[in-house]
């Protein structure tokens, strides 16, 4: 009986599942100056995850790196079983950005902003099967056909954002996004970012200056000297 109850035991192990992001031993410099090394961390489906540090630590930089958008010295960064290729001009297929400033393009329509990676992509009888959901989750219909000059910070911040998660992507990566916005609009901006993450069960890395803000994701990082580490408390 001992035997039959070790082994059924056995059987019910629970096996864990692969990370949706592994970054390795990553280090950046510029010329003999290091700006962070050995950076080591995973990320699951659906988890969430802030990074912290004062001005100059790098943390965007880190970002851009995680996402294929800036070089690195050595180490490796692993998206959903594939590489993730360091100086890349296009976007990784698979994650999204929000950044500080909205980089709206002034001339197009708030819809036309919407449509446009997906015009781009899929051409343009194509339509995102989120569209309607998106819209109502950050109150977007009475903006569509409005030029983005005439939005205020918060309504433009959540445009980008909605752009960012119509191709629904399972990493979003987000640098700063409230940094230009009083604390109120932020608060609402950030808010509606978590929102979305959990209602579309989207993983999430977000380098943010506010304790209060990263209090609210699952894990917490600080890179401090060059080094990243998980924060316990």
């Amino acid at each position: 009986m001992e035997a039959q109850t070790e082994a059924t035991t056995e059987v019910r192990k629970p096996i864990s599942a692969a990370p949706l992001l592994a970054v390795e031993n990553l280090s950046k410099r510029f010329g003999t100056q290091p700006l962070w090394q050995n950076v080591s961390f995973t990320l699951q489906k659906g988890e969430s995850l802030s990074i912290c540090g004062v001005s100059g630590s790098g943390k965007s930089t880190l970002l851009l790196a995680i996402g294929g958008l800036e070089t690195v010295q050595s180490g490796t960064v692993t998206f959903d079983g594939r590489p993730v290729v360091g100086g890349q001009r296009a976007h990784v297929e698979g994650i999204g950005y929000v950044f500080q400033h909205y980089h709206l393009i002034e001339e197009l329509t708030v819809r036309e902003n919407l449509l446009l990676p997906f015009s781009i992509r899929f051409g343009s009888k194509q339509m995102p099967d989120i569209w309607d959901e998106v819209l109502d989750l950050l109150g977007l219909r009475e903006f569509l056909d409005r030029l983005p000059t005439t939005l205020s910070g918060g309504e433009q911040q959540r445009a980008a954002l909605a752009r960012a998660i119509l191709a629904k992507p399972k990493l979003l990566l987000a640098d700063e996004p409230t940094g230009s916005l009083d604390e109120a609009t932020g608060t609402c901006v950030m808010e509606l970012l978590l929102r979305v993450c959990q209602r579309f069960c989207m993983s999430l890395i977000l380098v943010t200056h506010s304790a209060m803000f990263a209090a609210r994701t699952d894990r917490r990082m600080l890179l401090k000297d060059g080094f990243l580490r998980e924060q316990t408390a």
